[in-house]
């Protein structure tokens, strides 16, 4: 399975200069429905959704952070 991360916009970078991530959550039913020959690409948090919420807090059940 190949996935694809999504890429940097204007949106993650403010959210970079206020000190926030924004989650990823990776596509694991394209796997189930089409097997391990599949393109997928991620699914990125809403803007929003990150922006309030806090610094500190884990991203939502079955999301991650991205590192880079």
């Amino acid at each position: 399975m190949t996935i694809r991360f999504p890429e940097t916009t204007v949106g993650d970078k403010f959210l970079a200069l206020m000190g926030k991530k924004r989650a990823i959550r990776f596509p694991t039913e394209a796997y189930k429905k089409y097997g391990p020959y599949v393109y997928a690409k991620t699914e990125r948090e809403s803007f929003w959704r990150a922006l309030f919420r806090s610094k500190n807090q884990n991203p939502p059940v079955g999301w991650i952070y991205p590192v880079k």
